[in-house]
């Protein structure tokens, strides 16, 4: 049997990391200064990527953190 607890608050949601990628053209790019975001990413680039044919990214390290672009 199951209890009914009523005064159990619910956590937080966490917030998801959003990326520009609809609002970029080619040229374009963002900055990251944070190593653990950059996989997370690179990962989103690819996977928009994918859905939106034809579109591409490149990451590179730069001075001061990894610079993505917005290739294709």
């Amino acid at each position: 049997m199951l209890t009914l607890n009523s005064s159990v608050p619910a956590p937080e949601i966490k917030k998801r990391q959003s990326y520009p990628f609809m609002d970029m053209r080619v040229g374009d790019s963002f900055l990251l200064t944070d190593p653990r975001i950059v996989r997370n990413a690179r990962s989103a680039a690819w996977m928009f990527g994918k859905r939106h044919q034809g579109v591409r990214f490149s990451c590179r390290r730069v001075e001061g953190g990894w610079r993505l672009w917005r290739v294709a």
